[in-house]
């Protein structure tokens, strides 16, 4: 039997942190002590290795479900720029993550999708794993689209959804749509039924459309708050919607620039841990310097970790979720032990995967991280073993 203990570690639990050990066998956590040294473990057999946590933050491994790429690649552009992005998810102590699509002429679309499958039936220990794929893009309003390429939208047909569900097959997890375009709500019961999750974007939705959207089967919100009508109190839209509906998961941008930090206070409050997923966004200008680049269909600036077309819109992320869990402790006021369940285990539930990831209990996979002080990444675990943090 193959047993690494780690002692000395504080354990970030879902409702609280504690001063322990963790045992971990075969990949598997096995048991959670609160005996910092875990001398109650030493009975059962000796460990493989023991690993000293020096007293940092154990977290359970962070699950990006929204992530289009990163350091200079897209991952719908090879399988080579998705294993790029898998290796640098780790130094952000993401150890899984969905392969975000966005809006190409639709044979691309198809093409990159049958890749990305391909990708995650591969069996890679030592990177952070791709989970599946996010389809965001083509099915949109085109009053609200942000970025996306009006030429090439699209009303979610039956053909259109069939053959998205062919090429991704099993790998494909959720479908981003405008619940008040022609043929959504038909699309959102034949995806439901597929048992995919449904996520409502991009929308310029009143609140009955918004509603008839989740009514049937919309449980996931991309991105709260960007490409969405705006809230207002005798209109209160798509967001009063998805913010009111405790069967619909919210994501957040959380990074001080898509959304303001009264706003991400709030929706916390409204929606708590549970119902807040903190996503990325990432695009392929992560972890490039700030100038001028070619995205999509024109130019973009990336100045201070935002990027923008040349008419002032958001064009996606630079965020990366390590820092996600830091601004939600530090700009909302959020204990740790939440903010690290809204990056793991309650995008976990999203996916129906929270039986074995997104939190530090037995019988979960021993996906984890190591937090210093100020929450920076220090050592990733999948599987309980240690992944070079280098790309």
């Amino acid at each position: 039997m193959d047993r690494v203990l780690f002692t000395n570690v504080r354990v970030v639990l879902p409702s609280r942190i504690v001063s322990g050990s963790v045992l971990v066998e075969n990949g598997t956590i096995a048991a959670v002590s609160e005996d910092a040294a875990g001398r109650c473990f030493t009975g059962e057999g000796a460990a493989r290795e023991s690993f000293d946590g020096k007293g940092r933050y154990l977290v359970p491994g962070f699950i990006d479900i929204h992530n289009h790429g990163r350091l200079g690649v897209n991952v719908m552009d090879s399988a080579e720029a998705l294993e790029k992005v898998a290796r640098g998810q780790l130094a952000h102590g993401v150890t899984g993550f969905l392969a975000g699509t966005s809006t190409r002429p639709w044979d691309e679309v198809l093409a990159s999708v049958r890749v990305i499958a391909e990708y995650c039936r591969g069996d890679r220990p030592d990177r952070s794993q791709c989970l599946g794929i996010y389809s965001e893009g083509t099915f949109f309003s085109h009053e609200k689209r942000g970025a996306h390429n009006p030429a090439w939208l699209s009303p979610p047909g039956e053909t259109l959804i069939d053959d998205l569900c062919e090429a991704g097959g099993d790998a494909l997890k959720v479908v981003a749509l405008s619940p008040e375009i022609p043929g959504a709500l038909d699309a959102v019961s034949r995806l439901r039924r597929r048992g995919l999750v449904v996520a409502a974007a991009h929308s310029n939705a009143d609140y009955g459309e918004a509603a008839a959207g989740i009514d049937a089967g919309i449980s996931l919100s991309t991105h709260t708050f960007n490409g969405m009508r705006g809230l207002h109190h005798q209109d209160p839209g798509i967001l009063g919607a998805v913010l009111n509906d405790d069967r619909v998961f919210c994501e957040l941008i959380a990074d001080g620039i898509h959304i303001s930090p009264p706003v991400l206070s709030m929706v916390y409050k409204l929606k708590g841990a549970g119902g807040t997923v903190l996503v990325s966004d990432s695009v392929e200008l992560n972890g490039l310097p700030d100038g001028e680049y070619r995205g999509g269909d024109g130019q973009v600036t990336l100045r201070n970790g935002a990027i923008r077309l040349a008419d002032g819109r958001l064009a996606g992320s630079c965020l990366s979720l390590d820092q996600a869990v830091r601004n939600m402790t530090v700009l909302a006021g959020v204990p740790l032990w939440e903010a690290a369940a809204m990056a793991s285990l309650t995008p976990a539930r999203v996916l129906g995967l929270d039986a074995r990831k997104g939190s530090i209990e037995p019988g979960k996979d021993a996906d984890m991280a190591l937090l210093d002080e100020t929450l920076a990444v220090q050592a990733v675990f999948i599987g309980g073993k240690a992944c070079s943090l280098t790309c």
